[in-house]
C-alpha cells in the first residue's frame, strides 16, 4: 500500500463501515458477516498495494455488518410480569395525563440480571410522584416486561432504536406494590444520577429555579429543568445546540482548564493526564451520553497531536474518531444527535478553512469576527441535511443569531462553572451565582422576545436523496479538498443551491388515501383527499401523528375527534408542540360533557382562546370532502345524557370517498352501536375489537367486504377475526399503519409492515 493511499485510508473505511452497519441491522444472523471476516482480515496481511487497500474495505464492511447485526438484534427476555428491582439512572419525569417516566439500571427480573438498562413506564392519579422517587434509589415493583417496536408508521419514530442508543432494550410497564430504597449494592450509573441530581438541586437552590435550571442543563445534560416553550424557542431561532451538552460545552470545558494549566505551568504530559481524567469523569457526571463522549474522545484525540507536537489532518481524526464510536456502538449512525454532531465537525473541517482563506480583512478584530462567521457557516451547512431530514424547519435568523447566542452562551457557562464548584464556600460563589443569574435571565429573555417575532421560521417538506444530492454540490464548492476554478465552484454552489431549494417544496398530491396509524390500542388515522388532509383522531400524545404531518408538511384542513378519551384525542398536544394548524375541531355533541380526563378540557379551552373554531356533530350532519363526504350516524342530538363513559357517544360516520362507502366506528360500545349501523364497503372497528362491541347482528348490517382493527396485540387480532367469519381483517398488530388508497368503486389496503400482503376490493 502506498503512502498515499495509507493517508486516505480513513475516509473510505468509514463509509464502508456506516454501509455494512446498515445492512447488518436487516440482517437475521451475524454468522456470515463473521465467517466473511476471517478471509478479508487475511487479505490485508497477505495482499499489497491497492489489493491490500480493497481488502481494507471489504473488511470495514463485513466488521460493519457483523456489528450492525448484533447491535439491531440483542438477546431479550422473555415477555410477561416480572418481579422488578433495579436503580433508578436519569431524572424522573412527568408527561401527560399523569404518566411517569423512568430510566433503570443494575435491573433484575425475578432475581435473575438483566444486561442492560430498562426503560420503565406506569400512570398514576396523584400530582406528586411517588415518595422515595428519585435517582440513585432503588425500586422494586410488580410489572410486564414488553420488548419496544421499531417503526411501524409512514415516517414513524423508531421508539425501539432510540431506547438501543441508550443501552437500553427492554420496555417494562406498571407499578404494583412499588418501594423505594437506598441502593443494596453498589451502582455506578445511580450513583452518577445521584450525584447529578444533588448538583442540580444545589445550583437550583442557590442561582433561582429558572437560572439555576439552566445551569443544570447546559453543564449536567438536565434539559428537563428548562420549560418545554423556552426549549421550542431555542428551537425556533436555530440554537437549540446550546441546551444540549455536547461538543460545543465539553469545549469550553477543556478552554477553561487550558487557562488553568497554562496558569500552573504544567508539563505537557501531566497536562494530557488530566485532560484525560477530567473529561472521563465528566463523561460519567452526564451519564455516559453518547454526545459528550464523542467530543471528549475528539477533542483529547486533538489535544494529545498538539501537546506531544503531532498535529492531525482534521478529517482523519475525525473519521478515525467516527469509526471508534461506531464500532463501539453501531446503533448510533442512525440517530439525530450522532449524525448533528459530526454533520458540523465535517463542516467546520472541510468547509470553514475554505471561507476563512478567503476572508477580505487583514485587521485583527474584522479578521476575527470574519473567522467567527467562517466557522458558523461551515457548522450550519454541516447540520443543514439531518436537521431538514428529521426537524423539517429552516430558521431564518440563524445565521445572524448564532454567532452572539453562542458568545453569550459561553460566558454564561463559565460563570455556571465558577458557580458549581464554589458552591462548598457560599460566600464566594454569591458573586459569580449573582453574574450568572443577571446574564441568564437577560439571555433567555433575548431569546424568547426573537423567537416571538413572525415569520422566522421557514417549514419545509423533509429532506430527500435530492437534498443530499443538492448539499453534496455545495460542499464540492466550498471544499479546498477539491482542486479546481471558480467558474466551476459558482456554478456548483449555485446549482447545489437550486436543488436543495426544489427538494424541499412539497409536491401536490392527487388521489384519496386513509392512514390509519400503529399506535397501540389507541387511534389516529388521516384522510388525505386531493390537496385537503383531514386528522380523524390523534392517538396518544406519542407525536407519530405529527411526525407525519411535520415531515410532509401537512396542515390539517379540521381535526375530527370521535371523543375525548386520551387514547383518541391525546395526541392535540403533540400537534400543539409541533407547532402545527389546528384551525377548527369538530367532535360529537355533548363530548365535553362526559366523564373525561381534566387536561383534554384544559387543552380544549386553550385551543378555542387561541382561535380555534370547535363545532359539534350529530346525527345528520354532512361535512363535504373533494371527492365524497362525511355523514354522522351518532350520536343523536336530545338522546345525549351527561357524565356518561365518552364510548357511549363516540361519533360514527358514514364517509363516501371515490364511490366507496367506508363506516368509522369510533368506539362505540356494543349498547349502542345498533343505533348507527349502515351498509358500507369497509370498516373501521369499534372499540380496537373490544368483545364488548362489533356484535354479530352490527357484522350483519353492515356486512363490509374487509375490516381495518387498530389494537396493540396480535392475540386481539385472532379474537376479532373469529368472530366475524371470514370477513378479511388488517390490523395495525400485524401489519403497522394501514394505508388504504380509493379508486372508482374500489380499495385497495396495504399494510406498512407487509405491502406484499395488500389486498385490494
Amino acid at each position: 500500500m502506498t503512502a498515499r493511499q495509507r493517508g486516505w485510508l480513513l475516509p473510505p473505511a468509514l463509509l464502508f463501515l456506516a454501509g455494512g452497519i446498515l445492512l447488518g441491522r436487516n440482517l437475521s444472523s451475524p454468522l456470515f458477516p463473521w465467517l466473511a471476516c476471517i478471509p478479508a482480515a487475511g487479505a490485508v496481511f497477505l495482499l499489497r498495494d491497492r489489493f491490500r487497500f480493497a481488502a481494507c474495505m471489504v473488511l470495514a464492511f463485513t466488521l460493519g455488518a457483523a456489528a450492525g447485526q448484533m447491535a439491531w438484534n440483542p438477546s431479550l427476555p422473555p415477555e410477561g410480569d416480572y418481579e422488578v428491582r433495579g436503580v433508578v439512572s436519569d431524572e424522573v419525569r412527568s408527561g401527560h395525563y399523569g404518566q411517569v417516566r423512568v430510566f433503570l439500571s443494575d435491573v433484575t427480573l425475578n432475581g435473575r440480571p438483566l444486561s442492560s438498562g430498562a426503560y420503565w413506564t406506569f400512570y398514576t392519579e396523584e400530582e406528586a410522584l411517588p415518595e422515595g422517587l428519585e435517582p440513585g434509589r432503588e425500586v422494586s415493583f410488580a410489572g410486564s416486561l414488553y420488548h419496544p417496536s421499531g417503526t411501524d408508521n409512514p415516517n414513524g419514530y423508531d421508539f425501539r432504536e432510540e431506547l438501543l442508543r441508550r443501552g437500553v432494550t427492554v420496555g417494562l410497564y406498571g407499578a404494583e406494590h412499588l418501594s423505594c430504597s437506598a441502593p443494596s449494592s453498589f451502582s455506578f450509573a445511580g450513583s452518577a444520577a445521584s450525584l447529578r441530581h444533588r448538583l442540580s438541586a444545589a445550583l437550583t437552590e442557590r442561582m433561582g429555579e429558572e437560572a439555576g435550571g439552566y445551569a443544570a442543563a447546559v453543564l449536567l445534560g438536565e434539559r428537563s429543568t428548562i420549560p418545554s416553550e423556552d426549549r421550542a424557542a431555542f428551537a425556533r431561532l436555530g440554537v437549540a445546540h446550546i441546551l444540549a451538552v455536547s461538543g460545543f460545552h465539553t469545549g469550553i470545558l477543556v478552554f477553561m482548564l487550558a487557562g488553568l494549566f497554562r496558569l500552573l505551568k504544567l508539563r505537557q504530559g501531566l497536562r494530557l493526564a488530566l485532560y484525560a481524567v477530567i473529561l472521563l469523569f465528566y463523561c460519567a457526571l452526564c451519564g455516559m451520553s453518547q454526545p459528550v463522549l464523542r467530543a471528549s474522545l475528539l477533542l483529547l484525540l486533538t489535544l494529545s497531536g498538539k501537546l506531544l507536537n503531532r498535529p492531525r489532518i482534521g478529517l482523519h481524526l475525525l473519521c478515525a474518531v467516527m469509526i471508534l464510536m461506531l464500532l463501539l456502538s453501531p446503533v448510533q449512525l442512525t440517530g439525530v444527535s450522532f449524525q448533528l454532531t459530526f454533520g458540523a465537525v465535517f463542516g467546520l473541517v472541510l468547509i470553514t478553512p475554505y471561507l476563512s482563506a478567503r476572508m477580505p480583512f487583514r485587521k485583527k478584530i474584522p479578521k476575527r469576527i470574519g473567522e467567527s462567521f467562517a466557522v458558523l457557516i461551515g457548522a450550519q451547512l454541516g447540520v443543514l441535511l439531518p436537521e431538514l431530514y428529521h426537524y423539517q424547519k429552516l430558521p431564518l435568523l440563524s445565521f445572524l443569531v448564532n454567532l452572539p447566542a453562542s458568545l453569550a452562551a459561553s460566558l454564561m457557562i463559565i460563570l455556571d462553572w465558577i458557580t458549581l464548584l464554589l458552591l462548598p464556600v457560599p460566600f464566594l460563589c454569591a458573586l459569580p451565582a449573582a453574574a450568572a443569574r443577571l446574564l441568564t435571565t437577560g439571555f433567555v429573555r433575548s431569546i424568547r422576545a426573537l423567537s416571538a417575532l413572525p415569520g422566522i421560521t421557514l417549514w419545509t417538506h423533509a429532506s430527500t436523496w435530492l437534498t443530499a444530492i443538492g448539499m453534496i454540490l455545495v460542499f464540492f464548492a466550498l471544499c479546498p479538498l477539491f482542486r479546481t476554478g471558480w467558474g466551476r465552484r459558482w456554478i456548483s454552489l449555485a446549482a447545489g443551491a437550486a436543488v436543495v431549494i426544489f427538494s424541499l417544496i412539497p409536491l401536490p398530491h392527487s388521489g384519496t388515501e386513509y392512514i390509519q396509524f400503529s399506535v397501540g390500542n389507541a387511534d389516529a388515522a388521516v384522510l388525505w383527499d386531493q390537496d385537503e388532509v383531514y386528522v380523524l383522531d390523534t392517538g396518544m400524545d406519542d407525536g407519530v401523528l405529527s411526525s407525519f404531518l411535520r415531515r410532509n408538511r401537512l396542515t390539517p384542513s379540521a381535526v375530527i375527534l370521535t371523543h375525548l378519551h386520551t387514547d383518541h384525542a391525546g395526541g392535540l398536544q403533540s400537534l400543539v408542540d409541533d407547532e402545527i394548524p389546528v384551525r377548527r375541531i369538530y367532535l360529537p355533541a355533548g363530548a365535553e360533557t362526559q366523564e373525561i380526563h381534566e387536561d383534554i378540557l384544559a387543552l380544549l379551552e386553550s385551543l378555542r382562546a387561541s382561535g380555534t373554531e370547535i363545532v359539534h356533530l350529530s346525527r345528520g350532519d354532512v361535512l363535504p370532502f373533494p371527492s365524497g363526504s362525511l355523514s354522522v350516524l351518532w350520536p343523536e342530538a336530545g338522546y345525549i345524557r351527561p357524565a356518561q363513559d365518552a364510548n357511549n357517544y363516540s361519533l360514527v360516520s358514514l364517509l363516501s370517498l371515490q364511490g366507496v362507502s367506508f363506516l368509522h366506528a369510533g368506539d362505540i360500545t356494543g349498547s349502542y352501536e345498533l343505533y348507527a349501523a349502515a351498509p358500507a364497503d369497509l370498516l373501521k372497528a369499534a372499540h380496537h375489537g373490544s368483545p364488548s362491541s362489533t356484535s354479530p347482528e352490527w357484522i350483519a348490517a353492515v356486512s363490509p367486504r374487509a375490516v381495518l382493527l387498530p389494537c396493540a396485540k396480535v392475540k386481539r387480532h385472532e379474537d376479532f377475526s373469529g368472530r366475524i367469519g371470514e370477513i378479511p381483517v388488517y390490523s395495525t398488530a400485524e401489519g403497522g399503519a394501514l394505508t388504504v388508497r380509493f379508486s372508482e368503486d374500489t380499495f385497495t389496503v396495504f399494510p406498512f409492515l407487509s405491502p406484499s400482503s395488500s389486498g385490494g376490493l
